[in-house]
């Protein structure tokens, strides 16, 4: 098993991020959520929450095994652009 980040197991980081995507589900920005609809009314939502879902599964495959590190790649991937499309949709919109 490799060290990790920081010198924590992949699995620790995993457990961590999961907890953070769960708080997330349930702590979200109701009173910005609730002015907006549509598809940004979703990201605000559910985007952080989504994002820390994507971390744990990359720190996940991590902890698996060296040859997942490529779709691991593609996760943390993801779960930045998810951050920065969640970013973009919490600014407020020109009115």
């Amino acid at each position: 098993m490799s060290a990790g980040f920081l010198g924590l197991p992949w699995f620790a980081w995993a457990g961590v991020s999961l907890a953070v995507a769960i708080l997330y589900w349930f702590a979200w920005p109701r009173k910005k959520a609730a002015q907006e609809s549509g598809f940004r009314r979703v990201v605000i939502r559910y985007g952080h929450a989504l994002v820390w879902l994507l971390l744990a599964v990359n720190f996940l495959l991590r902890g698996l095994s060296p040859v997942l590190y490529g779709v691991a790649n593609f996760a943390a991937l993801a779960a930045g652009l998810g951050y920065l499309l969640f970013l973009g949709m919490s600014l407020p919109a020109k009115q």
